[in-house]
């Protein structure tokens, strides 16, 4: 069932609709983002609805709870997203993070969204700043979670291709039950994830699949093959501008966004502002929620539907 404020959006901002075109890429994809609308009914048309897209091997279930908390204080419309190749969005062959951003782009013009603000996590927060960075109007504000477009995390590029791959190499002994083959999968990955929040984020990704077998929900074959894709930062996009108010949230114990990346991200997001949650890793969130929600409710309450939002500096 749709939100009506989302399709209201097409005819309250008629405005924004004349100004912003869809790609022909984007209008010709025969495939829509997995979603979840929370707040149907109690939000405020007034002000642009929140879409939420997770990191790498997580989905829009684990962003639920935080959704749910930022429409309570909020009174926005909350948009949970599966990534492609991520919880029920279709499996292709690609993950590259302009596809991804055509991806996000071509929901929002099912849903009638016009402008949005945007949370990303990891990757979640690559495929953000590529739908700000090509079509900035489309955005009232970015928030990105503990991932830069300039530097590559050594502990990403790493740690993340032998998970990858020992999840491929997970046996399934027969399981008749999602619990048993969660089990199975615990036990055979507990010796390398070692974090244990990663670790039962990674086994809640299997369950029971439309033919009847039991296996993962993530497309592991393409992640691992595109893998390369998913630690940079498209140079397509480094070239390009998004002039609205970016914040970019990491932890401190993270390496995720150095300092030092806040001179060459301004260069892509000239508003950009960089603040760090003490005593937290790369899941933050998780660490910290509620340092985590105050920063990002406060954030957000800024944004605010822009009819002649600026694609250039002021003049």
């Amino acid at each position: 069932m749709e939100c009506k404020l989302l399709y209201s959006l097409k005819y309250s901002y008629s405005i924004l609709l004349k100004q912003v075109v869809p790609s022909p890429r984007v209008l010709s994809r025969s495939f829509v983002l997995s979603y979840k609308i929370l707040g149907e009914g109690m939000t405020d048309p007034e002000e642009p609805p929140v879409f939420v897209f997770h990191g790498l091997l997580f989905n829009k279930r684990h962003w639920e709870g935080i959704g749910k908390t930022i429409l309570n204080l909020t009174k926005r419309c909350v948009v949970v997203v599966d990534l492609r190749n991520h919880g029920d969005s279709p499996h292709l062959n690609s993950h590259k993070y302009e596809e991804q951003a055509a991806d996000i782009l071509h929901l929002f013009d099912k849903l009638g969204v016009t402008q949005a603000s945007l949370i990303g996590h990891s990757i979640g927060g690559k495929a953000a700043m590529c739908v700000a960075l090509s079509q900035p109007m489309r955005v009232a504000g970015l928030l990105v979670v503990d991932i830069s477009p300039v530097s590559v995390s050594k502990q990403y590029q790493n740690n993340y291709p032998k998970v990858l791959a020992a999840m491929k190499a997970v046996t399934f002994k027969k399981p008749t039950t999602v619990t048993e083959a969660r089990k199975e999968a615990l036990t055979q990955l507990k010796d390398l994830v070692t974090d244990d929040f990663l670790l039962k984020t990674i086994v809640s990704n299997i369950k029971e699949k439309t033919d009847g077998t039991i296996g993962w929900s993530l497309n592991i074959d393409t992640l691992i093959r595109q893998f390369q894709h998913i630690v940079t930062f498209p140079q397509t996009m480094k070239v390009k501008k998004y002039y609205g108010p970016t914040l970019f949230v990491g932890g401190q114990l993270s390496e995720f966004i150095p300092p030092d990346d806040l001179i060459p991200i301004r260069e892509m997001f000239p508003k950009a502002v960089i603040t760090y949650i003490n005593k937290t890793g790369h899941y933050l969130h998780h660490d910290d929620p509620r340092s985590f929600l105050e920063i990002t409710i406060s954030f957000i309450r800024k944004h605010h539907f822009k009819r002649t939002f600026k694609a250039h500096p002021a003049t």
